[in-house]
């Protein structure tokens, strides 16, 4: 199930809290990423969806119902990761925050949601 707009940003601003406190932490999570991660998943999807189309080539002409269904989820499946691969660098994480520094104009607010966020998931790592 997708996130709505205010869980996404919500999930933002938590992200680029943890990356400004912590930028040793966000290189070592950056440095584990794979770079090519979104070609990699691209190019299986390309293959998945040749080889569902294949799938479901054979069970039309085996006449194959449950084979031509495989084929079809197979296809749906691979064009799902693909969109996914395509939209993911943009979710991943802040891309100017590693240095800590935020960018003007997004100074954080006093009494903000963002510092209630803040101070409960400090609380959260804090009791363990």
């Amino acid at each position: 199930m997708p996130l709505s707009e205010h869980e996404q940003r919500l999930l933002e601003q938590i992200e680029q809290a943890l990356y400004a406190e912590d930028p040793k932490f966000a290189s070592s999570v950056r440095a584990a990423r794979p770079r090519n991660r979104t070609r990699t998943m691209l190019a299986a999807s390309v293959v998945g969806v040749l080889v569902g189309l294949g799938v479901v080539l054979v069970g039309l002409t085996q006449n194959l119902i449950a084979l031509g269904v495989v084929g079809f989820v197979l296809i749906v499946v691979s064009a799902f990761g693909a969109i996914t691969a395509l939209r993911g660098p943009k979710q991943n994480g802040p891309v100017g925050l590693v240095g800590g520094s935020n960018p003007p104009g997004n100074a954080p607010k006093p009494n903000g949601l963002r510092n209630k966020m803040e101070d409960r998931m400090r609380r959260r790592f804090e009791e363990n």
